[in-house]
């Protein structure tokens, strides 16, 4: 062999010992690359298992409201109908409050409420009740 061969050779060596020790540091940096990707790939599960429990806490959100609207319709109505019927009540109790004191007069040994009360003894229905009295 001649000294060239040898250098040659001796050159292909270091550069295969290089090669080596680039490719042990490759696998390290793979080996840690892969340990960071299945911390990744964990808290993306986590994040997607977090959103999914989002999701689901909004729809029943969603349907509790609507729900309660429903509801809060219904009661809002059903008092409609109520002020309506109690306002009709009152209307009658007033024609009828008045065809009586118009019909009778007061006693004679009697005194109006606005006579004892002469600031004024409330409503016109109180006072024409206890005028029929």
């Amino acid at each position: 062999m001649t000294l060239a061969a040898l250098v040659f050779e001796g050159l292909v060596a270091a550069l295969l010992v290089v090669a080596v020790v680039m490719c042990w540091r490759v696998d390290r940096r793979l080996n840690a690359l892969k340990k960071g990707q299945d911390g990744v790939q964990s808290s993306v599960i986590a994040l997607n298992e977090a959103t999914d429990r989002a999701r689901a806490s909004l729809a029943a959100l969603e349907r509790a409201t609507s729900q309660s609207g429903d509801v809060l319709e219904t009661r809002v109505a059903e008092a409609r109908k109520l002020a309506d019927e109690l306002r009709l009540i009152t209307g009658e109790a007033d024609r009828r409050a008045d065809s009586l004191s118009s019909r009778r007069a007061p006693a004679p040994g009697r005194r109006r409420a606005s006579e004892i009360f002469p600031e004024g003894a409330g409503s016109r229905v109180i006072n024409d009740l206890k005028d029929v009295r």
